[in-house]
């Protein structure tokens, strides 16, 4: 594409600065103040396609100084929670555990994502319990006053209402090829595994409608950089 970044869901350049003067689409909070952290924290949530660099945008912003929660990671360690491992056991059968008896993921993600039903089932045990983590996490930057932006990093932003907690929305804008490409090197996923659970996910044309500000990740890192750091500009304030 010819464009680095498309600033909002509709593209165009006068979007692009009016929204940026004002609150967004999302929760409202106090405006930042300088480099003061003197105010709630801003909250942004990062959504896009699986394996479209979610992540790396997060580790980015980390870079220029916000601090990052992320989502999937609190849910894989509610495996090992003996509550919450009872309650999937009891759903889906012992034959998601591994020889050690602890859950084994890939046999759980090929249950859950044969039908919405399952997948359901599981995100009604875990999402509730990590929204509430997160609640807590965000509430104790602010009263500590750590950071003035908070990063969300989580696969199912919209689906799991984690969204709400957003005032600014992110959608990372990568190629089918690109994504195909790295979920086979990083997540050793077969030919046709990316598109079947992503029919299970809201569309990318829902997403990106419901976003603030749109990378383009289907060139370099250092292009990447920049549009990460022309969005803290514009939104954040400089930090």
């Amino acid at each position: 594409m010819a464009i680095d970044a498309f600033p909002c869901a509709r593209g165009n350049e006068s979007c692009r600065y009016a929204e940026s003067s004002h609150q967004g689409k999302h929760k409202n909070r106090d405006k930042l103040d300088g480099n003061r952290v003197n105010s709630k924290p801003k909250v942004i949530g990062i959504t896009g396609g699986i394996s479209s660099g979610k992540s790396t945008i997060a580790r980015m912003l980390a870079s220029l100084g916000a601090e990052v929660i992320d989502a999937d990671e609190m849910c894989h360690k509610l495996f090992f929670t003996k509550g919450i491992k009872a309650k999937i056991i009891e759903r889906f059968g012992n034959s998601i555990l591994d020889m050690y008896g602890k859950i084994d993921r890939s046999r759980l993600a090929e249950i859950v994502f044969q039908n919405k039903t399952s997948l359901g089932d599981l995100c009604s045990i875990l999402h509730p319990i990590v929204i509430e983590q997160i609640r807590l996490r965000i509430d104790e930057i602010e009263n500590r006053r750590r950071r003035k932006v908070v990063v969300i990093d989580a696969a199912l932003l919209e689906e799991s209402d984690l969204s709400l907690l957003c005032d600014y929305i992110i959608f990372v804008n990568t190629g089918r090829d690109h994504r195909v490409n790295r979920s086979k090197i990083s997540r050793h996923w077969q030919d046709g595994e990316l598109e079947k659970r992503e029919r299970f996910q809201m569309s990318l044309e829902d997403k990106r409608k419901k976003s603030d500000y749109i990378i383009d990740n289907n060139f370099t890192e250092e292009n990447t950089y920049r549009q990460i750091k022309e969005f803290w500009q514009l939104y954040l304030g400089k930090g």
